[in-house]
Formats: C-alpha cells, structure tokens, sequence
C-alpha cells in the first residue's frame, strides 16, 4: 500500500511548438518506433498527430534515436486492432520553452465522468432499465496561483491564452515522477480575492488526450 501527498509538486507548461516533423510510419510495436527524415533529440516531449486514433492528439518522450527514426517512448501499439498496421503516419511538433508555474495554492480535476445511455425493452414486465457506458465528460486541470504580474509565468500565459492553440502542461511529482498532459490552456490575468488573502489567478487546462507518465529516472 502507498500513500502519496501532492506537496511539492512543480507544474511548467511549454510556451512553443516546433515546426511540424513528418512521420512517414509508425510501427506496431512496445515501444512504437516513427521514421523521420529528421528525429528529434532523445528525450524530447513532442506532441503526437496520428492516422491512429488511439495516437493522435498525444504526447510522448522521445529516445533512441538514429539517422531516420527514433522510438516512442512508452508507446505500446502492439494491437493491430487498435493501432491498424500501416495506419499510424502523422506528425510530431516538439514541445520547448518550458515556464514554470510558480506560487500555485491548489490543483484541481474535473470532469472525466462517465455519461450512459439508459433504455429498456417493451417486453420486460419488470420494467427494469438498463445502461450502457458511452462517454466521458471533457476533463479539466485547474491550477489557482497567487497574483504576481511580474513573475514569468504571467505574460506566458496571457500569451498562451491569447494564441488558442494546444500546450503541454507538465505536473513533476514528489517522487521525480513526471506526467504531461496535451491541453487547452486558458488564463484569468485579473486576479481575485478576499480581505485579508493573497489575491490569485486561475489558469484552466482542458485535456485534449489521455496524460502520460514516466517514472523517475534511476
């Protein structure tokens, strides 16, 4: 059994994307390897656009990389059904100019619910009804931080909030664990408060695709 505390965690998003690399395929593989004409380095943070649905819209660390290719880090594709063969080709845009987001007082989740589609048949006399899961509500990352314009993440997010384009929020554990998340940034620059509190802004993270974790390295 463990037990974990937030405290201590340290949150950074990236302010840029790079150009556009063309993956000319993917292979089903653990982990998935990309060809490119020109790999990034190893241990980038690129985001991910796929023929691969299960793919497309996420994030992934690059490694060992070669003249034409480098390996997905932690991608398992091994599933021809969820990972066609000869499907995967797409993009990867790596993800720089990290600003860390300093003086945050609370994190918070939302959504990720699970919606259901109830129904029930003429027939059945009991007049039970019966559900089926279908979707999950859009999840939500909330980050209030205390109020300071002068601090660089400020005008980053201004800037983020302004350009309306994807970002990659990072959440560094206690533990040295680190998860990335693709998302929607939005940010309030007019701070809020009560007396005698330190006034605060909000910034919002609204997920495009599923986070992912790597393990502290060794």
């Amino acid at each position: 059994m463990s037990s974990f505390f937030p405290n201590g965690t340290q949150y950074a998003v990236s302010t840029t994307l790079a150009a556009a690399i063309a993956l000319t395929a993917i292979t089903n593989a653990d982990p998935a390897v990309a060809s490119a004409a020109a790999p990034p380095a190893n241990g980038s943070i690129v985001m991910l656009t796929s023929g691969w649905s299960a793919l497309n819209d996420t994030v992934a660390k690059t490694g060992n990389a070669d003249a034409d290719s480098f390996e997905l880090v932690g991608v398992d594709t091994t599933s021809v059904a969820d990972f066609p063969a000869g499907a995967g080709a797409g993009t990867a845009r790596v993800a720089a100019g990290w600003v860390p987001l300093t003086q945050v007082r609370s994190d918070a989740v939302t959504g990720g619910d699970q919606q259901f589609f109830t129904y029930q048949y003429l027939e059945d006399k009991s007049n039970r009804q019966r559900q089926k899961p279908t979707t999950k509500s859009p999840v939500v990352i909330t980050l209030q931080m205390d109020y300071d314009p002068a601090l660089p993440w400020y005008d980053a997010l201004v800037k983020l909030d302004r350009a309306g384009q994807p970002a990659v929020l990072r959440a560094t554990l206690p533990s040295g664990d680190v998860i990335y998340y693709l998302a929607y940034p939005s940010f309030n620059k007019i701070p809020t408060g009560n007396m005698n509190e330190n006034q605060q802004n909000t910034a919002t993270f609204s997920l495009i695709g599923d986070p992912v974790r790597y393990e502290a390295a060794a």
